[in-house]
């Protein structure tokens, strides 16, 4: 089954392992894993495709925002399908589709 769910809105937890991007300040644009949160809000998360970048780094929560690939599983928080989980088939803008098991 085929659906496609709206990113936009939608409110995210974060878990260790999540993959993110920096929406906000000095970091813009950085993609990184989720290492830990804190009770206090800061994300830390050890950065993506940077070499350079070898340490985690800390960063507010409501300074990133979840990202999905091709590929990754996911299981849906809110909605009609809140629950489900499924397989990322494309992602097009806010708009991801799933399949779902």
């Amino acid at each position: 089954m085929l659906r496609q769910a709206k990113l936009a809105g939608g409110s995210s937890i974060y878990a260790k392992g999540d993959k993110i991007n920096v929406l906000k300040g000095d970091l813009t644009g950085l993609k990184g894993t989720v290492v830990a949160i804190s009770e206090s809000g800061l994300v830390t998360f050890k950065p993506i495709g940077i070499p350079q970048l070898t340490k985690p780094l800390d960063i507010n929560a409501a300074n990133v925002c979840k990202y999905f690939e091709p590929g990754d599983l996911v299981r849906i928080i809110e909605a009609k399908y809140k629950g489900e989980t499924g397989q990322v088939l494309d992602v097009e803008g806010p708009r991801v589709s799933v399949v779902l098991d």
